[in-house]
């Protein structure tokens, strides 16, 4: 992505103001070095708040958080020990339709059955940014496993196969197994189509497989694909 625009993950912001001709910004890069430009427009992604403000919350016994949010059960979704659910977007944990879809059942439930509540179905972690390349995980990150417990599988795109046809072969995919069972945990990618790996690995990751289940698995030629196997044989080598 840096090779086709300024790409700066760790900058320092320093002043921001609008200017009679759109927005002038000062900050330093990671190198600690001072700029200053000035932009026609800025676009700020800074996440997104649940919409709580209007319910009322701080008359009822909750606890609040600064924020506005209130604690509740991840796999129940209750607020403590009230009648009180909360899903989707509201709870500001997952925020992605299928994860709200599964919770609104989840709520909805619970709350019909109450004070009778239970547990509602929770699938494997799965993220995916439509960008160019594409960026996804899933299963569990690199950050959430603990250290020496587990092997990195490795891919690159740029030599692989169908990515080079397609003229597409930029990225690269770190899956991890567990180093004692050898079970997949989870996998970050940046790179062609991982939003069809993301839900191949999530499936696998649900189902429990080990890194040689997976490879047992058919592999067509050519296709995307094949750089998971490669990464998948990476990783059988160092279980080994």
């Amino acid at each position: 992505m840096a090779a086709e625009y300024p790409l700066d993950t760790d900058a320092l912001l320093t002043h921001m103001e609008r200017v009679e001709n759109g927005v002038s910004v000062s900050w330093q890069d990671n190198r600690g070095e001072a700029h200053q430009e000035t932009f026609e427009w800025i676009l700020v992604a800074t996440g997104r708040k649940p919409n709580l403000d209007r319910l009322g919350l701080e008359n009822t016994s909750l606890t609040l958080n600064p924020d506005g949010t209130t604690p509740f059960d991840l796999d129940t979704l209750q607020c403590g020990n009230s009648a009180i659910f909360l899903a989707g977007d509201a709870n500001h944990y997952l925020p992605v339709l299928h994860e709200a879809a599964d919770e609104g059942v989840t709520a909805g439930t619970n709350a019909a059955l109450y004070p009778q509540i239970k547990p509602g179905l929770r699938r494997a972690p799965m993220s995916v940014i439509f960008s160019d390349p594409q960026i996804a995980l899933a299963g569990k990150r690199w950050q959430d496993l603990p250290a020496g417990s587990f092997v990195t599988g490795r891919v690159s795109f740029e030599n692989q196969g169908r990515s080079r046809v397609m003229l597409k072969n930029k990225g690269m995919l770190h899956l991890y197994a567990d180093k004692a069972s050898g079970r997949f945990l989870g996998v970050e990618m940046i790179g062609p189509a991982t939003e069809h790996l993301a839900h191949l690995l999530a499936w696998a990751y649900q189902q429990e497989m080990t890194v040689n289940q997976m490879l047992e698995m058919p592999f067509y030629h050519p296709v995307i694909e094949e750089g998971l196997r490669t990464a998948l044989r990476d990783a059988a080598a160092q279980l080994k």
